[in-house]
């Protein structure tokens, strides 16, 4: 069932109940320490989700993430490596990992044009808001 594939939500990472099926899942492809790795992750994924939302180290913080979604798209959704047989888990990772380089692929764009007009970052670096 696609549904049972889906990711936790960020947030869910870190304040809800781990996943017992997500960090075996880390664990059999290698993830070292899955159970603290998919907390850092949900951490990571939410701080930078509100960095970009706000505009805050926007340049950064996209190239981090942008990183991140090939390291877990690599790591996690190698559908490549899944034999084409009845069941859909080779097309269930191939989206997955397909919808992780669109992500990439705009985050990258943030990293190349910058945040918006009502970012912190640009706020600030016009000095409208005073530096301590």
């Amino acid at each position: 069932d696609m549904q049972e594939h889906c990711h936790a939500a960020s947030v869910a990472k870190i304040l809800g109940p781990l996943p017992v099926e997500q960090i075996a899942l880390m664990a059999t492809r290698g993830v070292p320490a899955a159970e603290q790795m998919l907390v850092l992750a949900g951490a990571c994924e939410t701080i930078g989700g509100i960095c970009m939302i706000i505009g805050l180290h926007t340049r950064l913080v996209a190239l981090l993430l942008a990183l991140f979604c090939i390291l877990v798209s690599v790591v996690m959704h190698a559908f490549w490596e899944i034999p084409d047989g009845p069941g859909r888990e080779r097309l269930i990772q191939m989206v997955f990992f397909l919808k992780n380089m669109t992500t990439m692929a705009g985050l990258f764009a943030f990293v190349g044009f910058g945040p918006g007009p009502l970012a912190v970052d640009r706020i600030y670096g016009r000095g409208m808001v005073p530096s301590s």
